[in-house]
Protein backbone atom coordinates (compact mmCIF):
# COMPACT_ATOMS: atom_id res chain seq x y z
CA UNK A 1 0.00 0.00 0.00
CA UNK A 2 1.53 3.55 -0.46
CA UNK A 3 1.69 6.38 1.61
CA UNK A 4 -1.60 8.00 -0.09
CA UNK A 5 -3.81 5.63 0.97
CA UNK A 6 -2.59 5.18 4.48
CA UNK A 7 -4.70 6.76 7.02
CA UNK A 8 -2.66 8.81 9.93
CA UNK A 9 -1.95 7.59 12.92
CA UNK A 10 -4.23 7.85 15.63
CA UNK A 11 -2.42 9.70 18.44
CA UNK A 12 -3.31 8.01 22.25
CA UNK A 13 -3.85 9.97 25.01
CA UNK A 14 -3.24 8.84 28.36
CA UNK A 15 -5.45 10.14 30.73
CA UNK A 16 -3.96 9.86 34.38
CA UNK A 17 -0.62 10.90 33.42
CA UNK A 18 -2.53 14.46 31.48
CA UNK A 19 -4.52 15.01 34.77
CA UNK A 20 -1.61 14.35 36.81
CA UNK A 21 0.11 17.44 35.51
CA UNK A 22 0.09 20.57 37.68
CA UNK A 23 -0.07 23.72 35.94
CA UNK A 24 3.30 25.17 35.34
CA UNK A 25 3.72 28.53 37.85
CA UNK A 26 3.71 31.95 35.99
CA UNK A 27 7.28 33.92 35.96
CA UNK A 28 6.06 37.27 36.88
CA UNK A 29 8.57 40.39 36.84
CA UNK A 30 9.69 42.58 39.84
CA UNK A 31 7.14 45.23 38.92
CA UNK A 32 4.59 42.75 37.83
CA UNK A 33 4.54 41.07 41.14
CA UNK A 34 4.19 44.71 43.00
CA UNK A 35 1.65 45.75 40.54
CA UNK A 36 -0.50 42.69 41.20
CA UNK A 37 0.38 42.42 45.12
CA UNK A 38 -1.39 46.36 45.07
CA UNK A 39 -4.39 44.62 42.76
CA UNK A 40 -4.77 42.19 44.82
CA UNK A 41 -5.83 44.92 47.95
CA UNK A 42 -8.26 46.53 45.42
CA UNK A 43 -6.04 49.47 44.50
CA UNK A 44 -6.89 50.82 41.10
CA UNK A 45 -4.19 51.02 38.27
CA UNK A 46 -4.34 55.14 38.69
CA UNK A 47 -3.94 54.59 42.36
CA UNK A 48 -1.08 51.83 42.05
CA UNK A 49 0.08 54.60 39.82
CA UNK A 50 0.64 57.01 42.36
CA UNK A 51 2.03 54.74 45.34
CA UNK A 52 4.71 53.36 43.15
CA UNK A 53 5.58 56.53 41.04
CA UNK A 54 4.89 55.54 37.76
CA UNK A 55 2.80 56.65 34.79
CA UNK A 56 -0.98 55.22 34.61
CA UNK A 57 -0.26 53.73 31.51
CA UNK A 58 3.23 51.79 32.99
CA UNK A 59 0.61 50.50 35.35
CA UNK A 60 -1.55 49.32 32.36
CA UNK A 61 1.68 47.98 30.99
CA UNK A 62 2.08 45.26 33.19
CA UNK A 63 -1.90 44.30 33.94
CA UNK A 64 -1.46 44.00 30.57
CA UNK A 65 1.41 41.53 30.68
CA UNK A 66 0.25 39.69 33.67
CA UNK A 67 -2.76 39.03 31.61
CA UNK A 68 -0.92 37.78 28.87
CA UNK A 69 1.47 35.00 30.82
CA UNK A 70 -1.61 33.78 32.60
CA UNK A 71 -3.56 33.22 29.37
CA UNK A 72 -6.80 35.41 31.03
CA UNK A 73 -8.71 38.01 29.30
CA UNK A 74 -9.46 39.79 32.88
CA UNK A 75 -7.91 41.34 35.79
CA UNK A 76 -10.06 38.96 38.42
CA UNK A 77 -9.09 36.04 36.82
CA UNK A 78 -5.48 36.83 36.86
CA UNK A 79 -5.49 37.00 40.52
CA UNK A 80 -7.47 33.81 40.90
CA UNK A 81 -5.00 32.02 39.10
CA UNK A 82 -2.32 33.84 41.06
CA UNK A 83 -3.50 33.00 44.31
CA UNK A 84 -4.46 28.71 43.10
CA UNK A 85 -0.54 28.90 41.89
CA UNK A 86 0.71 30.56 44.60
CA UNK A 87 2.56 33.38 42.92
CA UNK A 88 1.03 35.50 45.46
CA UNK A 89 0.12 34.71 48.95
CA UNK A 90 -2.81 36.02 51.11
CA UNK A 91 -1.98 37.16 54.40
Amino acid sequence: MNRLNQKPATPSIDCQSTQAKETPSVKLTTKERETLEWMVLGKSAWEVSRILGKSEAAVNFHLCNIRRKFEVTSLRSALVKAIEQGVILLH
